[in-house]
């Protein structure tokens, strides 16, 4: 099989494509040994028929899919991703995407090739430019504050409106309030780090798997009735033309918040997500099948997610730079909404391409990101065939100072190529590798643009990190239900990094639990028994929230908080009544 990225072009269903992946024992794994299938909507993604949970397990098989799920549009990555610009690609690639092989044909239009006047060990100048320094807020929110910043009252507002209008359409009573979203969202995300084999097990009163704080917070019955009917469309007003409608209006929303509260960063990457549909299935030995919905996801090098948007097929892009570069182009028009700066975007070698770095120079972004051979554009830097052969750290460069483009080619573990019209080759800086050959570790020189590149590209996969170590694990069977719980954590994941961005102490699994703590009481009726927390984990989250903390006459005395004989229903404590105020109220 040719080294060239391999991919089964969208012609294939999910069921299809699976059982190609079950007969074909020589497929080749991506760099994480793994294949991967990226699932679209079902054709009827818009229809009632999707609105309706397959089964009763609190899980999905392949044995156990939604009926309309398996039909649907797949495609099967092997080793990467291939973009629909590349060249040289063999009829043995055609032939495992299912085509016989295509004859060449003369098109009546051509691109017109641009020329470069390259030139060889030479590099750029260095940018001087400075990237304004913004202060950020000086108070320091709590981590429900944070978090309610992105699931704001208006957010909060159309899910309600949605589901209520969706359960009121199919005659089920009851509408859901606000305060029990909270507690609905509140349990999905204690789920992500306290997860069951089975969601019931929580309200059980067996002592091993009872969650008291669950319980109390919300019943079983709404817990499901809220599930069942959980809702960010309406249904009489989807775009037929958009297969994730479903979803537009939570995503457009819950973007637009990212935006808002995104920190004032330089360097901006971006790259694809994997959102699992559930989970992993091994359906060959040694070789597992991730399958999912694909995203493409900018975010800062921290892991703070400023854009996702669903992978809607290749289809549904074109651009003269491929369908790589238009995702690229779609970040751009985010970040100048933002603010009009230089931003410096770090992208792979999927998305890359010399034109590319030229236009987004034109739109006054920076741009670094790796390119593969058959993208260089006849630019005289040495090739990874003859790079291998050379000793380790080997460099090879050229610049077109006229468009000020730089590429350089590295020898490393492997032959790295990166293109820059921002950074430069020099300096040159030293880093520590294990040489077999000598065994021990030995100084290897590195470009700086490529050092620039390794410090500013993984914010994508950090991002997926977080989001990964504890996702949801409440599932149910719409096809889009795990996409709205992955912006769910998105959420809870930014929040996170603002906490830190603000010098916040807390780690991530603590100010998950702080979020969980504050949400579930919102929907705790009075009467019901009190579990005492301590006043770290409840004070602070609830005691700015002005929220139905009424003066209420006490049959028993108890001490004034604040300075003695008043107590509140929300908070229970007890004030002097010219107390109240000043104790919940910031000074």
């Amino acid at each position: 099989m040719s080294d060239l990225l391999v991919k089964f072009d969208r012609g294939f269903s999910l069921q299809q494509a699976l059982a190609i992946l079950e007969e074909d024992d020589d497929l080749v794994m991506d760099e994480a040994g793994e294949i991967k299938i990226t699932i679209f909507p079902p054709e009827n993604a818009c229809g009632n028929v999707t609105d309706e949970d397959s089964g009763a397990g609190d899980s999905a098989i392949l044995d156990n899919l939604p009926g309309s799920q398996l039909p649907a549009p797949a495609e099967v990555n092997l080793r990467g991703s291939v973009d629909d610009n590349d060249q040289g690609r063999s009829d043995s690639e055609g032939a495992l995407r299912g085509r016989p092989p295509q004859q060449k044909t003369q098109t009546g239009t051509r691109k017109k090739k641009k020329n470069y006047n390259w030139k060889l060990n030479k590099d750029l100048e260095a940018d001087e430019s400075m990237w304004p320094v913004k202060e950020g807020p000086s108070n320091n929110p709590t981590p429900i504050e944070i978090f309610s910043q992105f699931f704001h009252e208006d957010v909060l507002d159309m899910i309600v409106k949605f589901t209520n209008q969706y359960a009121a359409k199919h005659n089920k009573l009851g509408d859901v309030s606000n305060n029990e979203m909270k507690a609905f969202l509140g349990i999905l995300l204690l789920s992500g780090y306290a997860p069951m084999p089975r969601r019931k097990m929580y309200w059980q009163s067996q002592k091993d798997t009872n969650n008291q704080l669950v319980c109390e917070a919300m019943s079983r019955d709404r817990f499901t009735f809220s599930m069942s009917n959980f809702h960010v469309c309406n249904n009489d007003e989807l775009d037929a033309n958009d297969r994730f409608a479903k979803l537009r209006p939570l995503f457009k929303m819950m973007n637009e918040r990212f935006q808002s509260f995104a920190p004032h960063e330089e360097n901006h990457s971006v790259d694809e997500t994997m959102v699992p549909y559930f989970g992993r299935h091994g359906c060959k030995q040694g070789k597992p099948i991730r399958w999912g919905f694909k995203f493409w996801t900018g975010a800062t090098p921290k892991g703070y997610v400023v854009w996702s948007e669903p992978y809607q097929g290749k289809s549904s892009v074109k651009h003269d730079f491929g369908l790589g570069g238009s995702v690229i182009l779609a970040y751009t028009e985010v970040l100048k909404n933002m603010d009009m700066q230089p931003y410096h975007i770090f992208v792979d070698n999927f998305f890359t391409s010399i034109p590319l770095l030229e236009e987004l120079k034109r739109r006054r972004f920076r741009a670094t990101g790796t390119l593969r051979d058959n993208r260089l554009v006849d630019c005289p830097v040495k090739r990874k065939q003859e790079l291998n052969k050379q000793e380790r750290g080997t460099i090879s460069y050229a610049a077109d100072t006229e468009k000020n483009i730089v590429v350089v080619s590295w020898n490393d573990n492997n032959v790295v190529t990166v293109g820059s019209k921002a950074s430069t080759v020099l300096p040159l800086r030293q880093v520590s590798r294990y040489s077999q050959k000598l065994k021990k570790r030995i100084e290897v020189p590195q470009p700086h643009l490529i050092s620039a590149y390794n410090q500013s590209m993984g914010g994508v996969n950090r991002s997926d990190q977080n989001v990964s170590l504890y996702r949801i694990s409440i599932r149910g069977k719409k096809w889009y239900f795990p996409l709205a719980m992955y912006i769910v954590d998105v959420a809870e994941n930014n929040a996170w990094n603002v906490h830190r961005q603000n010098s916040g102490r807390l780690d991530h699994l603590e100010f998950r639990r702080q979020i969980v703590a504050a949400l579930l009481p919102a929907n705790k009726k009075s009467g019901q028994g009190r579990h005492r927390m301590s006043q770290a984990e409840l004070e602070n989250p609830m005691r700015f929230d002005c929220l139905e903390h009424w003066v209420v006459q006490q049959a028993k005395q108890t001490r004034c908080a604040h300075c003695h004989a008043k107590s509140t229903t929300r908070c229970d404590k007890g004030f002097h009544v010219k107390c109240f105020i000043a104790y919940h109220k910031r000074t």
